[in-house]
């Protein structure tokens, strides 16, 4: 929802102080909603232009990059914790920071509380290729997928394959800053194009894989948000599902809804369970047109950027979380309010112009899908300014469909 922007935080809350590790969107909800709880909030990320940097609810930090300089960021850390009165709270919002504080896990853990699936496992939920094969060992489907290590691979599998097809990284955190035009992943329509993409991928030593694309719509798309406790009680769940994603084939939602699923629900909680997952996470599955059955596509084991519409569907995650790691038992939390709609503004536009030029959408509709519009990915009106940077102050809402109309 739109928050009153004339709420105030409420008197410090006693207790650790909690670490966002990455203030893009996919930390700023949980920052806010900390913020809001009045616990104290360190916004950490290597990038200063990142949205909470203008958060008011956190003091945020540039720190040695999670990839390039781990061994600064442990170091940083630690001064970091050394300060404090009681261990920190570590919340990873991004790939790269949550296998970052796993695989120092030993090195933080004297400073900081966490709450981590097993070391096997965080790797797995990174590394596509190990999470397929897990879900495999769990009695999950997943797309028809290979995995070409190098070029003669490549020629061998590229007229066996039914085009089109999906390039994808096994670790989407590094594709993304060597390929940062080419989102989660490349569509190719045949077998030269399968060669020519891979002879650019290889030698940049970037993995990748080559998997069928699963037949349906957006709305096929559903997900469970988990939260699991350090005991391993399975403490909340909540369902949801896509309306609209861009890219609109194989993109990152940019409208989406709490709905119940209990199938979904089910096959994840019985997918966690099985790989003594812990702490929070969500697990993606997209229903196959052509044979009717969910297929595993994705694993986040970190907040992710639709976090608000868990929190505005009436489970509040990141503070759960905390409370769990700071001693203090949250209150279960009730059932969840189905029909929440959440919206990334930059990404809808052009998905929804594109399903204006298909006929799959009437610019009444669009209209409409917005008006129900209750949380948000960057707008908060008690704490504009993530808003304002993630936008560019205004430029960034009206350059790309400026620009789309110029070239009618």
């Amino acid at each position: 929802m739109i928050r009153n922007p004339f709420v105030r935080s409420r008197e410090r809350r006693a207790g650790p102080t909690a670490f966002v590790l990455n203030v893009s969107p996919a930390g700023l909800g949980a920052i806010r909603n900390l913020g809001r709880a009045s616990v104290p909030v360190i916004g950490l990320d290597p990038d200063p232009g990142h949205a909470g940097f203008a958060s008011r609810y956190c003091t945020a930090k540039v720190c040695p990059h999670p990839v390039h300089e781990p061994d600064h960021l442990v170091e940083y850390l630690l001064r970091e914790g050394r300060q404090l009165a009681e261990p920190g709270i570590l919340s990873p919002a991004s790939d790269a920071f949550a296998l970052f504080v796993s695989r120092y896990r030993n090195e933080l853990r004297e400073y900081f509380r966490f709450n981590l699936p097993p070391p096997e496992v965080m790797e797995a939920s990174v590394d596509k290729r190990k999470l397929y094969e897990l879900a495999g060992q769990s009695g999950l489907c997943h797309a028809t997928t290979f995995y070409p290590e190098h070029l003669d691979d490549v020629h061998r599998i590229k007229d066996e394959l039914d085009y089109p097809v999906y390039i994808k990284p096994y670790f989407s955190h590094l594709w993304q800053v060597r390929f940062p035009d080419l989102g989660k992943g490349m569509k190719v329509l045949s077998p030269q194009e399968l060669v020519s993409s891979f002879e650019r991928i290889i030698p940049t030593g970037i993995q990748a894989m080559v998997q069928s694309i699963i037949v349906g719509p957006a709305t096929n798309v559903r997900t469970v948000y988990m939260y699991v406790t350090k005991d391993g009680d399975l403490f909340a769940a909540l369902t949801t599902r896509k309306i609209r994603q861009w890219p609109e084939d194989l993109g990152w939602g940019s409208m989406a809804e709490s709905f119940h699923d209990p199938e979904v629900a089910e096959l994840g909680t019985r997918f966690f369970h099985d790989i003594n997952y812990r702490g929070f996470g969500t697990i993606e599955f997209k229903r196959d047109d052509r044979d009717g059955q969910l297929k595993v596509t994705d694993l986040n084991p970190r907040w992710v950027k639709p976090i608000n519409l868990a929190i505005d569907s009436g489970i509040d995650f990141p503070l759960i979380h905390y409370l769990d790691l700071a001693g203090q038992t949250p209150a279960p939390p009730g059932p969840f309010k189905e029909g929440v709609r959440w919206l990334d503004i930059r990404r809808d536009v052009p998905s929804s112009r594109r399903s204006w030029q298909s006929g799959q959408l009437s610019p009444w509709a669009w209209a409409r899908s917005w008006i129900g519009v209750r949380s948000f990915a960057a707008l908060a009106l008690d704490d504009l300014g993530p808003f304002f940077r993630e936008y560019g102050y205004g430029r960034g809402l009206v350059r790309a469909p400026l620009a789309k109309w110029r070239r009618r």
